[in-house]
C-alpha cells in the first residue's frame, strides 16, 4: 500500500484527472449552448441579470452563441494546456472568470439554480490549474526552453 501512496502522491495523474474534468464540463456545456433547448433553458436565467446584455448585444441565440464560443475556446485553450503552458494559462484564466460570471448571476435569481453552484468548483479548479500552468511556465522560462 504505501508503494502505490508513494507513487501516486510523486505521479501528475491528479493533474491530469483535473484538467480532464474541467474540459469535460466545458465541452459539455459549450457545446450544448449550440443548441435550442439550451438557448431556451439559458432565456428566463439570463433575462433576470446582468448578463441580459449579452441577448441586447446580441439577440437572444446569438448570447447563448456567444458563451458557447466563449467555453469552446477555454475548453480547447485547456488541450493545448496538457503540452503547452500560455495556452493552459489562458484555459484556466478563462475557467476562473466563467465561475466568477456565473456566480455573480446568484444575487439576481429569485431562487438557487443549482447549475450554478458547480461553478464554485470551477473557480477552484481553474485557480489549481493556473497555478499548475504558472509553475510550469516559469521553469521552463528559467531552463530556457522555448515557452508556447
Amino acid at each position: 500500500m504505501k508503494m502505490l501512496i508513494d507513487r501516486f502522491t510523486q505521479s501528475t495523474l491528479d493533474s491530469i484527472m483535473l484538467r480532464l474534468s474541467v474540459i469535460f464540463i466545458f465541452a459539455l456545456f459549450g457545446t450544448f449552448k449550440w443548441f435550442e433547448f439550451e438557448v431556451q433553458a439559458l432565456q428566463p436565467l439570463i433575462s433576470s441579470t446582468w448578463l441580459n446584455i449579452l441577448y441586447t448585444l446580441f439577440g437572444v441565440h446569438g448570447g447563448s452563441y456567444f458563451l458557447g464560443a466563449a467555453e469552446t475556446l477555454t475548453f480547447i485553450a485547456l488541450i493545448l494546456g496538457f503540452r503547452h503552458p500560455l495556452p493552459g494559462i489562458f484555459g484556466a484564466v478563462m475557467t476562473v472568470a466563467t465561475g466568477v460570471v456565473t456566480l455573480s448571476l446568484l444575487p439576481q435569481l429569485d431562487e438557487l439554480d443549482s447549475f450554478i453552484i458547480k461553478d464554485i468548483l470551477l473557480v477552484g479548479a481553474g485557480l489549481t490549474l493556473l497555478k499548475q500552468d504558472l509553475l510550469r511556465y516559469k521553469t521552463l522560462s528559467a531552463t530556457g526552453c522555448r515557452v508556447e
